[in-house]
Formats: structure tokens, sequence, C-alpha cells
């Protein structure tokens, strides 16, 4: 938690309160860690290889959804490659993001404050995210808050949203940066706790509590 600052402290026991008993769900890109600039940075790196430019604030448009979707979204924007490559592309940019998260990435204050707090408050904690699991799994273990929560690992055919709402089930606290996500969550009855920071400035984040990273 950053120091003095009430506010953020007012708001950790705040979710603490409501967490008694109940699930808490947690988003990790832009929430658990502060990934979007490193992910911003792996598809810059990529063009960069290919010769090819984003524009300035690209990324804006392309947070919260899948490399699937936005693989699509940027090669029908002209990035130099074929859908059929998108398979090599993700692997590419996998092994970017996992070097700079594994040698420089902290855990958010959010995270490495309360996910020990919950410990035998909650019911469980659980990372939902469209990240990969096992560098999830890697950070979480390298910051030695893996004992504390788990996660849910996509099966063949099913996505972030569909894992989301088997699990948002009351009594849950759900922490999201994602607008989407934050109104999957508030439709299905859970206290929602939304996330700002320097990657979506744009989201609304209509949410019961707001926090920054």
């Amino acid at each position: 938690m950053p120091n003095g600052d009430d506010a953020a402290r007012r708001l950790a026991e705040r979710i603490l309160r409501e967490a008694v008993g109940a699930r808490v769900i947690w988003d990790f890109d832009g929430v658990v860690g502060h990934t979007e600039p490193l992910h911003e940075a792996s598809y810059r790196d990529l063009a960069e290889r290919r010769h090819y430019e984003f524009a300035d604030g690209f990324f804006g448009d392309l947070v919260g959804h899948t490399e699937q979707w936005i693989w699509e979204r940027v090669i029908s924007e002209g990035f130099p490659a074929s859908e059929q490559e998108i398979p090599t592309l993700h692997s590419e940019r996998g092994e970017v993001v996992a070097a700079s998260a594994l040698h420089g990435l902290d855990p958010s204050w959010l995270a490495a404050s309360l996910m020990p707090a919950l410990d035998g408050t909650a019911s469980e904690q659980v990372v939902v995210s469209n990240g990969d699991p096992d560098l999830i799994a890697a950070l979480l273990g390298q910051w030695g808050l893996a004992r504390f929560v788990r996660i849910a690992r996509r099966e063949h055919g099913r996505d972030k949203e569909a894992i989301f709402r088997d699990l948002c089930v009351p009594p849950c606290v759900v922490l999201e940066d994602s607008d989407t996500y934050l109104a999957l969550a508030r439709t299905a009855g859970a206290v929602t706790v939304g996330v700002r920071h320097s990657h979506n400035p744009r989201a609304v984040l209509d949410a019961d509590l707001v926090t920054h990273l």
C-alpha cells in the first residue's frame, strides 16, 4: 500500500469487510500486476522486428481483449502478418513478455497487501484472466503469493468470460480494470472494485469502489 495513503488504507479495510466468507476474483493484468506497459511494449517489439510501427495510443483500444482478438484486429489494420501466423506471433510475444515480467515486474500494492490479508477471511481467492496461466503461476510464486490464490485455467473452448460467469456467484468480490467484467459482476450481484491505471484512462469503472495502482 502506498505510504501515507489513507484513502487506499480505508479502501483495503472495506474490501476486507466485504470479503468475509466470499469468493474474491482477481483479474491479473492491470490488477495483480501492472503488466499492461509490458504487453504494449511487446507488441511494439514484434512490430519493430517486422519494420512496422503502431500509432501512438494504439494499445488503449486493445486492453482487456484476448490475444487472438488483438492479433486479428491489428492484422486487419495493416500489421504485416496473416491470421495463419497468429500462433507463431503468440509464442514470440509470450517470450518477450515473460522475460520482462520475470526480471522486473512487482505485484501491485493491492495484491501484495490484500492477498495475504484475505487468507482465511475470504472463502477462496482465484485469478481469472486472459493471460498466460503458466506465467501468472510463475510470477505469483516469485512474489510469494501463490499459496493464497488459485488460477482458474482455461480449458479448450472456454474463455475468460465463461469461467468468470461460472465463478462470479455471490457472495463474491471482484477486482477488475475492465468495464465489461465490472458490468458482468454487478449484474451477478458481486461487490465490485474498479482498478484505474496508466493504460485504462478512458474506462468508466462503474464499481462500488474505485482505486488506483
